[in-house]
C-alpha cells in the first residue's frame, strides 16, 4: 500500500510540474498586429489553455519551413507570403489546413492535441474569427526564435 501512495505521490508531482512549466510561458497575453507589411497576410496561430495534453508541443509548418513551435495556451502572428498555403502539423498523425492567403488579410489557425498511441495528435483547423478572438485573448505570445 505504501507503494501505491508513493506512485500516486510522483504522478501528482510530475502532472504538477507540467503544468506549472507549461503556464510560465514567457511572452505577453495576446495584442493584436497593429500593420500587417505589404504583400502579406496575416496568420494567427494559436492554441488556447486546456488541461489535456498541456505538456506537449508540436511545430507548426509551411512546406519544410518549421513557422512556430506550438505549446498549450500560446500564439503567434506569421506574416505569410501570399497565395494557397498548406500549414500543417505532424507527431503520429499528419493535420493540415490550406489558406489562400490574400495581402492585409487576417487568418486564424487554431492548434488543438488529441488522443493518440504515444504522444498526442495534433489537430489543426481555421476558425472564423470571431470566435478565434475570443479564444485566443488568453493566449500568451511565443517569442519569435
Amino acid at each position: 500500500m505504501k507503494s501505491f501512495w508513493r506512485t500516486s505521490l510522483n504522478y501528482l508531482l510530475f502532472s504538477s510540474f507540467l503544468l506549472i512549466t507549461d503556464c510560465a510561458s514567457l511572452g505577453p497575453v495576446y495584442s493584436k498586429v497593429d500593420k500587417i507589411p505589404d504583400n502579406r497576410g496575416l496568420v494567427y496561430v494559436y492554441r488556447p489553455s486546456s488541461f489535456f495534453g498541456g505538456g506537449f508541443s508540436f511545430n507548426v509548418k509551411t512546406g519544410e519551413t518549421v513557422i512556430t513551435t506550438l505549446s498549450n495556451g500560446e500564439y503567434y502572428p506569421y506574416f505569410s507570403p501570399l497565395g494557397e498555403k498548406e500549414f500543417w502539423a505532424q507527431t503520429e498523425s499528419k493535420s493540415s489546413v490550406t489558406l489562400d492567403v490574400k495581402a492585409g488579410e487576417t487568418y486564424y489557425i487554431k492548434g488543438e492535441l488529441g488522443v493518440g498511441f504515444l504522444v498526442g495528435r495534433p489537430h489543426l483547423m481555421v476558425v472564423d474569427p470571431e470566435i478565434a478572438e475570443k479564444e485566443i485573448v488568453d493566449c500568451k505570445l511565443i517569442p519569435t526564435p
